[in-house]
């Protein structure tokens, strides 16, 4: 059996990762979108948010990680393309793509508009139930750190600011058939 592709989709908050992932999907005979925003929801007591970042956030992020790449490495393997959405630092993205989906054909994108347009679109978001200007300073902290890892090797990283949504996913689409 043929796997099929897992692409993680990783930017800063209001970069276009569930966008682009809704995008892709048709792209695909079978996919399955993986949020790990939603894993971590299913945290019905205790969970630790974002915004207070401490060791429980950590383990409860690594957790959710390794829940969605238990499910990628399920769907993968019966032949769906996955697409992981999840906002994340590049090196521990490695880290799990390492750890949890060594063996399968993983691609690694990263949308990276400017800071200026990632805040727009955050301010003018409709898929959160939260104000979403809570947001803005994980925005500018975790964009610095996408900006100085950009170069890392192995993820395809795209600046997204104007680019029409089209182009975006027939980029990553294309990158996707090729390396699988």
């Amino acid at each position: 059996m043929k796997f099929g592709p897992v692409l993680v989709i990783t930017g800063p908050p209001g970069a276009g990762k569930t966008t682009l992932c809704e995008a892709l999907a048709p792209c695909f005979e079978r996919t399955i979108h993986i949020p790990v925003d939603d894993l971590r929801t299913w945290v019905v007591s205790g969970l630790s948010e974002s915004v207070n970042w401490t060791d429980e956030t950590e383990r409860q992020f690594q957790l959710a990680e390794a829940a969605a790449s238990a499910t990628a490495k399920t769907y993968s393997e019966a032949g769906f393309a996955v697409l992981i959405d999840h906002c994340r630092n590049l090196p521990r993205l490695d880290e799990v793509v390492e750890n949890h989906l060594r063996g399968l054909p993983v691609l690694k994108v990263c949308l990276l508009p400017t800071q200026e347009i990632t805040l727009e679109r955050n301010r003018t978001r409709t898929n959160k139930d939260f104000d979403t200007v809570v947001l803005e300073p994980i925005i500018h902290s975790v964009t610095e750190r996408y900006v100085a890892d950009k170069g890392r090797q192995g993820w395809l990283v795209i600046d997204n600011s104007t680019q029409p949504l089209s182009e975006t996913a027939a980029i990553v689409h294309e990158q996707a058939c090729e390396l699988f």
